[in-house]
C-alpha cells in the first residue's frame, strides 16, 4: 500500500473543481490550491491557445506528483455556440434604442458585426431576444433579411470580440462538432485529459456523436454533460443516463431560462442526477465577488451550502481562481463551507431517493442492494467509516450513490481509479495490492484503518466488495468488523 497519510489529512466529502488559468497555472500556486482541498482541475478551452493549455496540463501533473495527490483534469469543449466576430477596436459600448446590424454570414464586413459560425439567422425569428456575454448585452431583433439581424439594444453595455451570442428560447441548430469544438476535442484526445465536458448539449445525439471519436481514438475519457439549455432540461433523464457526470452550469442556463428559474431548476437537476445514482456538479459564480474580493458575499455562502446539502457531489469555481486575485484563499472559503454544510445533510432523504429510483425498476439488483445496506448498516451502527474494495471503482460509486453519512475509502489495485471516483461524493481512494482472498482483505481492511488512524481499536467499520475477487463490476459482500 503507498503512502497516503497526507492526502487523509485533506479529506472532505464534497469535491472542489478549480478552473485553471493566469491567476494559477504555475505550479507553487496549483500545490498550494491542492493543499487547500481543489480535487479536480479544469481547463476552458474556449479561452487560451494549445501552447498555454499544454503548460497547464504539464503544471498540473507536475505539482500532482509532488505532493503525491492524484488530480484528474476536465477539460471543457466550446459546444455549438455563436459569437461576436472580431471588432476593429476588440470592444464597443452600446446604448439602450440603439440600432445595430449583424451579419450572419461567411462574408465578413467592416461595417457590419459579424456573428459566427453562420447560422443564427435561420434559429431565430422576428421578436427574438439576444443576449451578448451571459446577458451583460440585450438587444430585441426587429427584422431579419436573408443573413442580415437588424437589432435594438433593449439592455446596453459592452459588446466585445468572440463573446457568446444567445437567442433565448432558441436553441443553436447547429452542428455539434463546429470547427471551434472539433479543435477543442482534437485536443482532449491527443493529450493527458481525465474528463471532457460538453458546452450546449441539447440531447443524446450530442453525447454519442463524441463518444464515438473517443472510442475511435481508443481513450478512456469520462463524459460530463453541462446542463445550460432548455432542450437539456427537458430531455434530462436520457442526458444523464448517456453521460457519466453532469453538470448545473448556471451561466448559460441563466441566459437561456429566465433567472428566476435557476434556483429551482437547479434543484430539479440535482435531484434527478441523485436519483439515478450519477454525479452532479454545481457551477458558476459560486463565490464570483472574491474573483475581486477577499471575502465571499453572505448570498455566495448560502449559496454554496444549499448545493451541497442539496446533493451536489462536486462545487466548481471559475473566475475566481482562474484569473481571480484569491484562488487559494476561495478554495479555502469554499472547502469550509462546504464541510460545514455536510453536517446539515439528509443523508436518509437523499438515500431513499436513490433507493426508491432503483426499486422502481423491480428488478432484483444485488449490487444495488448490497450498497444501500451498507450505507444503512454504518449509520445505525454509528460506524467510522465504509471500506470498499473495487477493481474499476464501481462498488466504491455504487455505494456512495448512497450518500451515506460516513467517509468511504476505496481500495484499489487499479492506478486510474482515483480518476471514475474524484467527482464521488465522499469517497476516498488508495491504491492497494491485489488480494487473494477473502479473509486476506478482511484482514488489510482492518490494518489500514489502524495504520492510516482512520479508526481506533473497539471501532466499527463496514467492509463491502464483490465476489469472485478480480471481477469488475461486482458487489455482493459487506462484512461488519469490529476493529481489535
Amino acid at each position: 500500500m503507498v503512502d497516503n497519510k497526507s492526502k487523509l489529512k485533506n479529506f472532505s466529502k464534497t469535491r472542489i473543481i478549480c478552473t485553471i488559468g493566469p491567476s494559477s497555472y504555475d505550479i507553487q500556486t496549483l500545490k498550494q490550491l491542492i493543499e487547500a482541498g481543489m480535487t479536480v482541475a479544469r481547463i476552458n478551452l474556449s479561452h487560451g491557445d494549445s501552447s498555454e493549455h499544454k503548460l497547464i496540463i504539464n503544471n498540473i501533473r507536475n505539482a500532482s506528483k509532488e505532493l503525491n495527490r492524484p488530480i484528474p483534469i476536465l477539460a471543457d469543449l466550446p459546444g455549438p455556440k455563436y459569437r461576436v466576430g472580431d471588432l476593429e477596436t476588440d470592444h464597443f459600448i452600446c446604448k439602450n434604442n440603439q440600432t445595430i446590424f449583424f451579419d450572419c454570414s461567411d462574408n465578413l464586413n467592416k461595417e457590419i458585426i459579424n456573428i459566427w459560425p453562420s447560422g443564427l439567422h435561420k434559429d431565430i425569428k422576428k421578436g427574438a431576444t439576444l443576449l451578448i456575454d451571459d446577458g451583460a448585452v440585450e438587444l430585441d431583433v426587429i427584422t431579419i433579411d436573408k443573413t442580415l439581424i437588424e437589432t435594438k439594444v433593449k439592455l446596453g453595455g459592452k459588446i466585445s470580440s468572440n463573446k457568446a451570442v444567445v437567442a433565448r428560447g432558441f436553441p443553436s441548430m447547429l452542428e455539434y462538432f463546429t470547427a471551434e469544438t472539433t479543435k477543442a476535442l482534437d485536443f482532449v484526445l491527443s493529450n493527458d485529459i481525465d474528463f471532457v465536458g460538453l458546452s450546449y448539449i441539447r440531447n443524446i445525439d450530442d453525447i454519442k456523436k463524441v463518444k464515438r471519436k473517443i472510442e475511435a481514438k481508443n481513450r478512456s475519457i469520462k463524459i460530463i454533460s453541462k446542463i445550460e439549455l432548455k432542450t437539456a432540461v427537458d430531455n434530462l433523464k436520457s442526458i444523464i443516463d448517456e453521460s457519466d457526470a453532469v453538470m448545473v452550469a448556471r451561466g448559460d442556463l441563466g441566459v437561456h431560462l429566465p433567472i428566476s428559474e435557476i434556483p429551482s431548476t437547479q434543484k430539479f437537476i440535482i435531484k434527478i442526477a441523485n436519483s439515478m445514482g450519477k454525479e452532479v456538479i454545481t457551477a458558476t459564480q459560486m463565490l464570483e465577488s472574491m474573483t475581486e474580493n477577499p471575502q465571499p458575499t453572505r448570498a455566495e455562502v448560502t449559496d454554496v451550502h444549499n448545493a451541497v446539502i442539496d446533493g451536489s457531489d462536486a462545487i466548481m469555481l471559475s473566475g475566481e481562481t482562474s484569473i481571480g486575485k484569491f484562488p487559494v484563499r476561495s478554495v479555502e472559503f469554499m472547502k469550509e463551507i462546504a464541510e460545514i454544510a455536510e453536517k446539515n445533510i439528509n443523508n436518509k432523504n437523499l438515500r431513499k431517493l436513490r433507493f426508491d429510483h432503483v426499486t422502481a425498476s423491480n428488478a432484483q439488483n444485488i449490487d444495488e442492494f448490497i450498497a444501500h445496506g451498507a450505507a444503512d448498516i454504518a449509520e445505525q451502527l454509528n460506524a467510522k467509516l465504509i471500506v470498499a474494495f473495487t477493481e474499476s471503482g464501481s462498488t466504491a460509486a455504487r455505494v456512495a450513490s448512497y450518500k451515506p453519512s460516513k467517509p468511504v475509502i476505496a481500495l484499489s489495485p487499479d492506478p486510474k481509479a482515483h480518476v471514475s471516483l474524484s467527482l464521488r461524493w465522499g469517497v476516498h481512494t488508495i491504491e492497494a495490492k491485489n488480494l487473494s482472498n477473502i479473509e486476506e482483505m478482511f484482514q488489510f481492511a482492518e490494518d489500514m484503518v489502524l495504520n492510516e488512524k482512520l479508526a481506533k481499536k473497539g471501532e466499527t467499520i463496514i467492509v463491502v466488495a464483490g465476489l469472485p475477487i478480480g471481477f469488475k463490476g461486482n458487489t455482493n459482500l459487506i462484512r461488519v468488523i469490529t476493529i481489535k
